[in-house]
């Protein structure tokens, strides 16, 4: 028996590699990618709902409910639910230049219910 990695590829076929080219190939992907946190080191926050995430924020979870229907505030639609990660909401409200939710701003967010309301 060869001691061979065999690689699944998209299109249902397979790669068989040798340990070394395997060893060499992982090296050069790892050079490549420096110190890039992991996929799942990236997501480890969990997912809020508006209520969580709303008390850690200091919001009420109706104003992150209408932003994010909306399309103000970053969110995951996961069917009817809309789930809430804190770090991606303060990193838009900082990179867009909005004011941090909870703040007393005079350019605060209209929620969207009353906009449909007027």
């Amino acid at each position: 028996m060869t001691d061979r990695v065999m690689i699944p590829l998209p299109d249902g076929r397979w790669i068989a590699l040798d340990r070394g080219a395997f060893n060499a190939a992982l090296a050069v992907g790892a050079e490549l990618m420096g110190n890039a946190p992991s996929p799942s080191a990236v997501n480890a926050e969990p997912l809020l709902d508006s209520e969580q995430a709303g008390a850690q924020m200091n919001v009420s979870a109706r104003w992150l409910e209408d932003s994010a229907r909306a399309g103000i505030i970053p969110h995951i639609k996961l069917g009817a639910f809309r789930r809430f990660r804190v770090s991606e909401i303060a990193g838009h409200c900082r990179q867009e230049g909005a004011p941090m939710p909870g703040s007393t701003d005079s350019q605060s967010v209209t929620p969207i219910r009353r906009l449909l309301r007027q």
